[in-house]
């Protein structure tokens, strides 16, 4: 045993105020004596107007509704007589999102939907009952380490906007929910746009979109505070307020969270901040509104899985020994929106935007070269010589943006120009903080082992048209350009000198046209609709590097075809330049049709896709701990599929929703080659972990002062690897998850007690053992899989103010 694997579990520092950023100050004191007035005075809480108006903006245009009409959420019956089982799906429409007249392969979550979903669990869960959509975490409980797919795509695939802001990551074009906990607190509504959607936001999406918008500022002043506490040590604890409108043109809000569990499996708990403030200014003609929002996430590392012979006796086991097994990164984010009433039919927006991400991870590594760590250059160590070694990851990042967009509202039909465009740079090196036979004085700030940079230029420009062709038949047509320039270099530092320095550029510019046409039947219930869409994607940062070794390993060259040496005045090489990369950009052309029905107590969308792939980025079979499942070029390969989404106001009071998916997911044409030479075809194997099927059932039901929520979700099978074996998959479930939910204030009648609401999830209600993710490794165990929580719980309390 080794001794730095005999520590006490790290337990991350509580959350203080002393962890604000100085930039929040004079918010949090300008919010503070309407938030204690608030807080200190019951009476005016409880008599005041919270929400007498909310602004819905639609096409860019503004449209005031009344509380009583947006209160009614689709998860929660009306029970007027005048209901309709779609009332509450209005969202607010920006020119990034779909409307309501604009049926394709698109669901709508409103805020009272969230309200009724959201706790301590990450957005992911929150979408879960999204047809298509499927979702995991590393801790198994859904807390820490999230992870959303739609279609099967992993979330490099899906794009995701906060406010029409791309929120994947420029380099690996991930999405790290971990660093902005509890966001969904601060959200208006939800569109989750399935397939090849429209160009606006300027994401590179396959799967599909997710696409946020934050809660809106109200007219009246209005609060709300959380607590929740359940299995595993979770908690969560939130505190929002909103001042309301002051004078006649600004109005604010803050919410700050705090959240912490030891997560469900051994040394995966995480402790999370996160805070949250808007400011608005607007006149008759123009708004001005200013985000700025972030969150301090430390979160033990369990993102190894479990070999399957060890799951059956130990499913909360973690790989991961070492006492400090850490992920430590922040990630604010800043935002400046405008939007300019131009004239009747015009309307132009800009956004601008600066997202800053930093942080760490931190390893144990056993019997490591030290020529490898630069130790023989730092400390004299014989280059041979293997050592035990603790080492740290860091990493900078910095992306300023721009969205602009112009809306023309002409006869027939209405026209959104604009673009994207970005900077993007980052810095990443790596330190050795302890190494075996040494004391930390002899390392005090670290040896820095590594040093890479990445430099990101991406700019779109596109055209969205959707115009009346003759009565009900609607055209949409969406033309775009994008390009794309990602720089790579290799610093010289430690042993990364002369020619094991690599550098490489790689340019993309692509056309991506889309266009559908809806039609609205006779019977105004119906409506018919086609589409049809080019979509593109680069390889990620991770994806130009090959099998078990990164940037960051001595030696190692990138996936490139060409190389030449960059010499100094001298004649002495400075570093290799790479050129043709071996692992190509994806295309797909996605092929949409479906059927929409909207009744009085009944609507449903059923609609089928074909999606053709070319140099699909596929996992090769084989997974690294540090740098994720290999992947790499797969030359032909489809996805098709259908979706179901229904929902069935059964009574007054009792809602039914559906949600289910069928794909087939297959290699029409895939040669793979391994690392000894020999070849295998895929050709016709299903491709890994796409599951089969997803179905999700809810019945929401009211009972007076209490309501209840039943949801019943079905995962398929799916493969571990690309060979289609059926003895390297992960098993189909069946969960089972019942929410109660109790209005205090109704059933006791007192003013006092009104906006107080007690809630409890009971999570995986027949205990059932499933596994959600995984990798088959064949010089280890065999088969991997990462577990998800058996029977859980989450209780919490509510009270709005």
């Amino acid at each position: 045993m080794n001794a730095y694997a005999r520590r006490p579990i790290y337990r991350a520092a509580r959350f203080s105020l002393a962890l604000f950023p100085a930039a929040l100050l004079p918010a949090t004191l300008f919010l503070a004596a309407p938030l204690l007035a608030a807080l200190l005075a019951p009476s005016f809480a409880a008599g005041a107007t919270i929400g007498s108006e909310t602004t819905t903006e639609t096409a860019g245009k503004t449209a005031t509704q009344t509380a009583a009409q947006t209160a009614t959420a689709p998860d929660e019956p009306d029970t007027t007589d005048q209901a309709r089982v779609y009332l509450g799906e209005d969202i607010v429409v920006t020119a990034s999102r779909y409307d309501n007249e604009v049926h394709l392969s698109q669901t709508n979550l409103t805020r009272g939907q969230i309200e009724l979903k959201q706790s301590a669990r990450d957005i992911p869960f929150l979408l879960q009952d999204v047809p298509g959509v499927y979702s995991y975490s590393d801790a198994g409980n859904g807390i820490g380490y999230t992870y959303l797919k739609i279609r099967g795509f992993d979330q490099r695939r899906v794009g995701v906007l906060v406010n029409g802001i791309p929120l994947n990551d420029p380099e690996d074009q991930q999405v790290y929910w971990v660093d902005l906990p509890d966001l969904v607190s601060s959200l208006e509504d939800i569109q989750v746009q399935r397939g090849v959607t429209n160009s606006l936001g300027g994401l590179n999406s396959i799967g599909g979109t997710v696409n946020m918008v934050t809660q809106m500022l109200e007219q009246q002043p209005s609060g709300r505070a959380t607590i929740e506490a359940g299995s595993y040590g979770t908690n969560r604890r939130v505190l929002s307020y909103q001042t309301g409108r002051l004078g006649k043109h600004f109005s604010t809000g803050l919410r700050i969270s705090q959240l912490e569990s030891d997560g469900y499996r051994d040394r995966s708990g995480t402790d999370q901040w996160a805070v949250f403030w808007s400011g608005r200014y607007e006149d008759s003609r123009q708004s001005l509104q200013l985000n700025f929002y972030t969150g301090h996430e430390v979160t033990q590392q369990a993102w190894w899985a479990i070999d399957e012979h060890k799951l059956r006796t130990d499913r909360t086991y973690n790989p991961q020994t070492y006492w400090n097994a850490i992920d430590d990164f922040r990630q604010p984010h800043y935002e400046l929106h405008h939007e300019w009433d131009l004239g009747p039919n015009l309307l132009l927006k800009n956004s601008l935007y600066f997202i800053h991400g930093e942080g760490f991870y931190e390893n144990f590594k056993d019997q490591r070269n030290a020529h490898r760590y630069s130790l023989d250059f730092y400390l004299g160590l014989p280059d041979s010589a293997a050592v035990d070694l603790v080492r740290r990851k860091w990493v900078s990042k910095n992306q300023f943006g721009w969205v602009p967009s112009l809306l023309w509202e002409h006869h027939g039909g209405r026209l959104i120009v604009g673009g994207d465009v970005y900077t993007f740079h980052s810095d990443h090196w790596g330190d050795v903080m302890l190494v075996e036979g040494f004391t930390p004085d002899d390392i005090p700030d670290g040896l820095k082992y590594h040093d890479f940079n990445g430099d990101k230029t991406a700019w779109s420009l596109y055209a969205n048209e959707r115009y009346a062709l003759f009565g009900a038949l609607t055209l949409m047509a969406d033309l775009q350009v994008q390009h794309r320039r990602y720089e790579f270099e290799q610093n010289q530092v430690g042993n990364f000198q002369g020619d094991l320095r690599n550098a490489y550029t790689v340019t993309y510019d692509w056309f991506n046209p889309r266009g559908g046409l809806f039609w609205q039947l006779p019977d105004a219930r119906w409506g018919l609709y086609g589409h049809v869409g080019v979509a593109h994607r680069e390889p990620a940062d991770n994806e130009m590097w090959d099998a078990w070794e990164g940037p960051d390993d001595l030696g190692a060259d990138p996936l490139f075809r060409q190389s030449r040496e960059v010499r100094d005045g001298s004649g002495q090489v400075q570093y290799v330049a790479w050129s043709d990369p071996i692992v190509q950009e994806e295309k797909v052309i996605n092929y949409e049709a479906g059927v929409a029905f909207r009744g009085n107590t009944l609507s449903l969308t059923l609609n089928g896709y074909w999606m053709d792939f070319t140099n699909e980025i596929v996992p090769s079979g084989y997974f690294d701990p540090d740098r994720g499942a290999i992947r790499g070029n797969a030359d032909q390969t489809y996805h098709r599929g259908i979706e179901l989404g229904l929902r069935a106001q059964l009574t007054q009071r009792h809602l039914l929703t559906v949600g289910a998916s069928r794909s087939w997911d297959r290699y029409e044409t895939f040669l793979f080659y391994d690392w000894d030479g020999t070849v295998q075809d895929y050709s016709g194997n299903p491709i890994a972990l796409f599951p089969q099927y997803l179905a999700s059932l809810s019945w929401f039901a009211g009972w007076g002062a209490i309501k209840t929520d039943l949801r019943v979700r079905s995962v398929g099978k799916q493969y571990l690897d690309n060979t289609g074996n059926d003895d390297r998959t992960i098993d189909p479930n069946t969960v089972i998850d019942v929410s109660l939910f109790w209005d205090l204030g109704e059933t006791a009648g007192l003013a006092a007690l009104e906006g107080l609401q007690a809630y409890v999830r009971l999570l995986n209600l027949l205990d059932e053992e499933y596994e959600t993710w995984g990798y088959y490794d064949p010089w280890g165990a065999g088969n991997y899989k990462l577990p998800a929580a058996t029977r859980n719980f989450l209780v919490g309390v509510n009270y709005s103010f």
